[in-house]
């Protein structure tokens, strides 16, 4: 049978679903949309919220990474200072995750790139709150561990942060569903498709970026590798949750999930997701010098 010019669709744009109101999604377009949202609210968290509280505290900053940061640790002088240090990033994901939202909220960008990213980065930026403020302080680690650690009532300290971090994980899930995505139950290629794409391909850049990283050597305890299993399993959860319909959903056409072909977010997209994977993965500064990576 021949196929009219109208039933074409350019190379990675493919009707998802069959019968009417097929949705077209451009997988590179997805793709490059996804990555860049993980990026920015990674560079969000590391440089903006924990280098970034550095230097407003005139601590110089040795080094940045896609997973961590080098200060001059001998100039942060309190236990104070350490704990704003560590705690920064949190509240930075919070509100940059917060005018996401208000933007998807207020702003008409369905059927565009910009609707996608401004899902998927809320997205992302609530999904690191939620394992920074419950699952890693759950294990006694990680920034809030840092934060709570020596603090009188330690546990209750943890405690609060946790249950703080529970509302953020229900209402940062709940939130951009409601936004952004219709009800899918009836189309399951359309719903994977822009659940577990951009999943793994969040999985995939950060797992490049660090490849060349000093932290992606070290022994188990400081390996960053290892450590980035939990939040892939997060992204992994929140995607999985979505496919089975829990939370709430849009009110809107699927139609409106209709995502073209753009050129100038491929190009941009290309320039920055290089750039994060070879430049700023390997780390910005001398990384292979910070003391945690002593093990003598």
């Amino acid at each position: 049978m021949s196929t009219t010019q109208d039933e074409r669709s350019p190379l990675g744009t493919r009707p998802v679903d069959g019968g009417p109101g097929r949705v077209e999604i451009d997988a590179p377009t997805l793709v490059t949309v996804s990555a860049l949202a993980w990026a920015l609210a990674n560079v969000f968290h590391e440089i903006v919220g924990h280098a970034g509280a550095a230097v407003a505290l005139g601590i110089p900053v040795r080094a940045v990474s896609t997973t961590t940061f080098s200060l001059d640790w001998d100039a942060v002088e309190s236990v104070t200072q350490d704990r704003i240090i560590n705690v920064a990033a949190t509240p930075v994901n919070l509100l940059t995750g917060t005018l996401a939202v208000v933007v998807l909220r207020w702003l008409h960008v369905k059927r565009t790139p910009l609707g996608y990213f401004l899902w998927l980065f809320a997205v992302v930026s609530f999904t690191m709150a939620t394992w920074n403020m419950v699952t890693i302080p759950l294990l006694g680690a990680g920034d809030w561990g840092e934060v709570t650690e020596g603090l009188s009532r330690a546990g209750l300290w943890t405690a609060g942060v946790v249950a703080t971090g529970v509302v953020v994980a229900i209402v940062g899930y709940c939130v951009p569903l409601r936004l952004f995505l219709p009800d899918l139950a009836d189309r399951p290629a359309l719903r994977h498709k822009i659940t577990f794409v951009p999943v793994a391909t969040m999985i995939v850049v950060q797992t490049l970026s660090m490849l060349a990283s000093p932290f992606a050597t070290a022994p188990a305890e400081a390996n960053h590798l290892v450590a980035s299993v939990f939040a892939y399993a997060h992204l992994i959860v929140w995607a999985v949750l979505v496919n089975r319909g829990v939370g709430p959903r849009a009110q809107q056409s699927v139609d409106e999930l209709t995502l073209h072909r753009s050129p100038g977010w491929l190009a941009t997209g290309a320039v920055i997701i290089i750039v994060f994977i070879a430049v700023l993965g390997p780390g910005l500064g001398p990384l292979a010098d910070d003391p945690r990576l002593d093990t003598s």
